[in-house]
């Protein structure tokens, strides 16, 4: 009788489930890290000078946005016609993004809350507030770093 191929067995369960696993810790690790990650929130590079974020006047006072442009990450508001500030965008709590909401930031993933003026925490789970980030205004237009 001629010798039958041997195929490879399938993994036990218990391998399988053990790789999961593995995997699943890698990525909650990856999340809940108490550093913030390192791409973007952040000052520009040194040497590379401010990033333009665009016409003061584009930003109605009271109100914020998400800037993410040219390595620079961050949200900025116009608390009023002379002043802008920035924040890092980056949650203190895990490390999500935060995004304008209203006038709040508003992280999306555990729901804390920001004040757009100040980036002092207002609603947690975070416990602390948001990272300033440089900002200034220069010729009608908005700087950061």
């Amino acid at each position: 009788m001629p010798e039958r191929p041997t195929t490879p067995s399938a993994p036990s369960r218990r391998t399988v489930l053990g790789l999961a696993g593995a995997g699943s810790t890698a990525a909650l690790t990856a999340c809940a890290g108490d550093a913030p990650p390192s791409t973007g929130g952040g000052p520009a590079p040194a040497g590379s000078g401010p990033v333009d974020a665009g016409a003061v006047e584009d930003l109605p006072v009271g109100s914020a946005v998400k800037f993410d442009r040219d390595g620079v990450q961050a949200v900025v508001s116009r608390p009023d016609p002379d002043t802008v500030v920035a924040f890092s965008p980056v949650c203190p709590h895990q490390g999500c993004m935060v995004a304008p909401q209203e006038e709040l930031y508003v992280c999306p993933c555990h729901s804390s809350q920001f004040d757009l003026t100040t980036g002092e925490v207002l609603a947690g789970p975070a416990e602390s507030g948001l990272e300033p980030y440089p900002a200034s205004v220069a010729d009608g237009r908005i700087l950061l770093g």
